[in-house]
């Protein structure tokens, strides 16, 4: 699929030959908000990418929230054996043990850059590990570096090309709370509401502690949260185009593959709650998946109805850049599924929680099972056939019982599997990202060489 980008980086090449892979994970961008997916708004940056390349109609995110989420995409493995994970603020880094892709990938003399932001992914976490350039703003859901800044500063470090292949990781966190679009963008999508106020934080939108059902939300309250989302996915898109248009001016795009993808969704009470990290529902694991080549590379746009996972990014990456991938890798390259040469679903596990009782799921060809570990669990298996109830409104664990029982003990079996993994590797240290401790954590990122906010 796509090119050999291996074959472009072969020594004494100019460095305008050396090729890019550019990996843009927006943070909580639902899948239902491109137009490509489906969505009501236009996304024209998106749709572009989606138009020249594969777009993956079943991409399976392995959390409902950012750091194992994040961290399984960098990782190549699932949350139980990276261990990023926790509670509220109390959160794990990604083992030591465990290589990131950009470990490997710097091992191997590719040029390695990130541009993350927020808490979630940052340095102290681990996610950053093995990017020879990092540039890390430290933020929780206010005074964020907007997307505009974000890929500013991106396209400033491409410029600097030394003439070797570069993996850049570019992190968004816009489309997360709070919601605060730019002018234009607001008032796009807020004309016609009641009470259009900006930004909304969580207690704007919710009554409720984070993951806890809230009844009684009206369906103009609905309307007024999604639209200033929307708004701020309008934005990134916006920002997205500009950044792709300036590398083609500098002649850069025909080198370059893109891949678009999230960490998570976002939901707006579709099952009941608002926001994430509390569920493994699909408006929070089905993820928008498109790996775009250079432009001409690939005769026609794709589309691909298998199942796959995030996680098959990292051994993507690899491919990408003719390097072998990691030991521990559980996915396998999109590649071959991008071209038609692999058709297999690929099951999708998808673990742990944010708030409230631990949750896991299994994602199959055709069903999902979901499992409560809570001991006073009012559901605590619940089984759905995505295939003809995407929404997963009717439960069918009453009803088909044998079925529930036997996926759910696959899913047991494989989570054993996996946890017997992880007693081979070391856990990260904890850390407290508790706002009221930010002048301690800005400190300790200054001390490992991001000052200045960054």
């Amino acid at each position: 699929m796509l090119i050999v980008l291996a074959a472009l980086s072969g020594c004494g090449r100019p460095a305008s030959d050396a090729p890019i892979v550019v990996l843009v994970l927006v943070d909580t961008l639902r899948r239902d908000s491109l137009a490509c997916y489906g969505g009501e708004h236009p996304t024209p940056a998106m749709d572009a990418l989606a138009a020249r390349g594969t777009r993956f109609e079943q991409a399976i995110s392995s959390s409902g929230w950012t750091l194992p989420a994040a961290a399984s995409i960098l990782t190549g493995v699932s949350p139980s054996v990276h261990q990023a994970r926790g509670k509220r603020t109390r959160l794990t880094p990604i083992s030591p043990d465990v290589e990131t892709v950009a470990e490997r990938l710097d091992a191997a003399g590719v040029r390695t850059l990130a541009f993350t932001n927020a808490a979630f992914v940052n340095p102290l976490l681990g996610l950053t590990r093995g990017f020879e350039h990092e540039s890390h703003r430290h933020a929780y859901n206010q005074d964020i570096r907007r997307a505009g800044e974000t890929f500013g500063a991106a396209l400033a470090e491409l410029e600097r090309d030394d003439g070797r292949p570069t993996f850049c990781l570019v992190h968004l966190f816009d489309a997360h709370l709070d919601y605060d679009p730019p002018g234009e963008f607001a008032a796009r999508y807020t004309e016609g509401l009641a009470d259009p106020r900006r930004p909304l934080a969580f207690p704007d939108c919710s009554r409720v502690p984070p993951g806890e059902q809230e009844p009684g939300v009206s369906v103009e309250h609905v309307r007024r949260v999604r639209a200033a989302y929307e708004a701020e996915v309008a934005y990134v898109d916006h920002e997205l185009g500009r950044f792709l248009a300036a590398l083609e001016e500098r002649g850069d795009l025909a080198r370059t593959t893109v891949i678009l993808t999230a960490d998570h969704g976002e939901e707006f009470w579709e099952h009941g709650a608002f926001e994430h990290g509390h569920s493994l529902y699909d408006e929070l694991v089905r993820v928008p998946l498109v790996i775009a080549p250079p432009p001409g590379a690939q005769a026609a746009a794709r589309v691909v109805p298998v199942q796959v996972r995030t996680l098959d990014l990292a051994p993507t990456l690899c491919e990408l850049f003719g390097v072998a991938p990691g030991e521990r890798h559980e996915g396998a390259s999109l590649l071959a599924v991008a071209d038609g040469r692999d058709s297999e679903p690929r099951s999708a596990l998808a673990e742990g929680t944010l708030y409230g009782s631990d949750k896991f799921a299994l994602r199959t060809a055709r069903h999902k099972v979901i499992l409560d570990r809570h001991p006073q669990a009012a559901r605590p298996v619940e089984l759905y056939d995505w295939t003809v109830d995407p929404l997963e409104r009717d439960d069918l664990a009453a009803r088909e019982p044998e079925l529930a029982r036997s996926l759910a003990n696959e899913l047991e079996a494989r989570l054993s599997a996996l946890e017997v993994l992880a007693r081979e590797l070391r856990p990260g240290e904890v850390q407290d990202l508790s706002p009221a401790r930010l002048e301690e954590y800005l400190e300790q990122l200054e001390s490992l060489g991001y000052g200045g906010g960054d």
